[in-house]
């Protein structure tokens, strides 16, 4: 007993059965017909019957046919069977329905390739039909920037990305700056041997032509509280000195309005203590002839101008047009209003006293714009030269007292003229944080004349910066310049002849110092462009200003 024991015991042990519980076998029995009926539905066996696995017979393995409803009535069922399959109702979700759809004899062949595409479709109809509702926002600002005439004093650029120009320049930069200045070349478009650096471009940007240039004297703006009046009364006191800087600024005054007439200049400002003038070429702002405008204006002036003979206008005046024109119409009939006032048989002392209370009215009227924004005179052709040889020839633009005493109004221009100083702007660099965005900030401080400021965007842009934004310091007198717009009304009869294209100015200003952006610029007829701003942004090459 033993020893077969232990036989037993040494006995390999032989496969044992691998015993399932009665569930687990009607489980695997389950899962096995949901298999056997879905190849049935994608073969489109329609009476259901598979095979069964291992040869095991067909009968145990039937797939038994859905139940119908004993309650449907004939009608119905005969409707079901002869109405066609509604596909565009079908679900989507429903995948293996689509796939065993049963139709009547007409739509026996179910495409599951056209069902797709019917229900691809539907849904790009519906996204159209979303696109189409909702409402894209274009983008805001225009592709160019508008001209402003009007004087700055300070400029600050701020960018939230760092500039690729530096305050400080190297020598190189700084010779190339002040060459293609003076050279008025394009570093940047033109082959040249020059250094085309940011810095070299930028500093080109930053410089002026200027005279009188007094070192220990500010010739710009005007203002008299900022001068040490101890250091001007030495040139006041002395006459010599006096009459040299007015010899001297007739001679620079002479060449840059030669300049202009031969369209070698574009433009330049004529800067006193009372007025300032801005004399443009032809061509500017699509004007064919020479213009000027002056402003403010004061009552003796125009008188002056007037019994000079030169004939302007005073385009920003015309609300006050009508009472000029009722003043003109009683100042015409006060000769016969005397004679009836004698008829009658009143004496010529209240006569008197009644002409000149009326002409005291008249005066006290046309006073009401001194010193005003509407008291700027346009004046064009001869009569700009007209207007030049009064202001060279009038002694009384120089004032005789106060901290410029004996100084000439400042000329200001883009181009290099007769006794001019190359005066550069002052450059300030900084960062600005508001806690949370930090912003990078350059200040340009000094006479900033109207194509600074498109000069330095075009070469922002070119740097690839796509946001920057401007911020201005006006000299407020000189607002007149740009809300006169070209200086005139225009208007259906006189279009023709003071708009024509821009390819004048363009073909005639060639050699004015601008390049060909920058001229057709300031060559564009359409006065809608001329506006009046403090602040400019630039986002994507799209500008907005207010």
């Amino acid at each position: 007993m033993n020893i077969n024991c232990s036989k037993m015991e040494e006995m390999p042990q032989e496969k044992t059965l691998d015993w399932k519980r009665p569930d687990q076998v009607m489980k695997l029995h389950k899962f096995k017909l949901r298999k056997f009926a879905l190849q049935a539905r994608f073969s489109g066996n329609s009476n259901h019957n598979t095979l069964s696995p291992n040869n095991l017979s067909t009968a145990n393995y039937e797939i038994e046919k859905k139940r119908k409803n004993p309650f449907l009535k004939k009608e119905q069922t005969k409707k079901l069977k002869e109405s066609p399959p509604d596909l565009e109702n079908v679900s989507a979700d429903s995948t293996f329905d689509l796939l065993n759809i049963q139709t009547s004899n007409s739509y026996k062949d179910v495409d599951i390739y056209k069902t797709n595409a019917m229900i691809d479709s539907s849904l790009t109809d519906s996204l159209q039909l979303a696109i189409s509702g909702t409402h894209i926002e274009e983008p805001r600002g225009k592709k160019y920037m508008p001209i402003d005439w009007t004087l700055k004093t300070k400029l600050r650029l701020m960018c939230p990305k760092p500039f690729s120009w530096k305050g400080k320049l190297k020598a190189s930069e700084e010779a190339s700056g002040t060459t293609g200045f003076v050279r008025r070349l394009d570093i940047g478009e033109q082959h040249t041997t020059l250094d085309t650096s940011p810095n070299a471009r930028f500093h080109q940007c930053c410089l002026v032509w200027q005279h009188p240039s007094l070192p220990w004297m500010e010739l710009f703006p005007r203002s008299q509280g900022k001068l040490n009046i101890a250091n001007n009364n030495y040139v006041a006191m002395n006459q010599f000195m006096k009459d040299a800087l007015y010899k001297e600024w007739c001679c620079s005054f002479r060449s840059l309005f030669h300049l202009l007439r031969v369209r070698q200049c574009p433009y330049f400002y004529v800067c006193g203590n009372n007025f300032t003038v801005l004399f443009r070429a032809a061509g500017i702002c699509g004007i064919s002839e020479v213009q000027a405008l002056l402003t403010p204006t004061t009552r003796g002036l125009r008188e002056s101008l007037k019994n000079e003979e030169i004939q302007f206008t005073m385009p920003l005046k015309s609300k006050r047009k009508s009472e000029y024109f009722e003043l003109n119409n009683i100042a015409d009939d006060d000769e016969q209003n005397d004679k009836w006032l004698k008829s009658v048989g009143i004496e010529e002392s209240e006569i008197r006293k009644i002409s000149f209370s009326q002409s005291k009215v008249q005066s006290g009227r046309e006073c009401d714009v001194d010193n005003l924004h509407e008291s700027l005179i346009f004046v064009t052709g001869v009569e700009a030269q007209a207007l030049f040889n009064f202001l060279i020839n009038c002694k009384t633009i120089i004032v005789s007292v106060g901290a410029h005493s004996g100084v000439p109004p400042t000329l200001l221009s883009p181009i290099a003229f007769h006794g001019a100083t190359l005066r550069p702007l002052r450059v300030r660099e900084s960062i600005v944080s508001n806690g949370k965005e930090k912003f990078y900030s350059l200040e340009l401080t000094g006479p900033i004349l109207p194509d600074v400021l498109p000069s330095l965007c075009s070469l922002m842009t070119s740097d690839q910066l796509e946001k920057f934004s401007v911020s201005c310091a006006q000299l407020t007198n000189t607002n007149a310049f740009t809300l006169a717009k070209h200086g005139s009304e225009i208007t259906e009869e006189n279009k023709t002849e003071k708009l024509p294209e821009n390819v004048f100015g363009l073909e005639n200003l060639t050699d004015c110092g601008f390049n060909k952006s920058i001229l057709s610029h300031f060559c564009n007829p359409d006065q809608n462009r001329i506006e009046n701003f403090e602040s400019l942004t630039c986002e994507n090459n799209l500008y907005t200003w207010s």
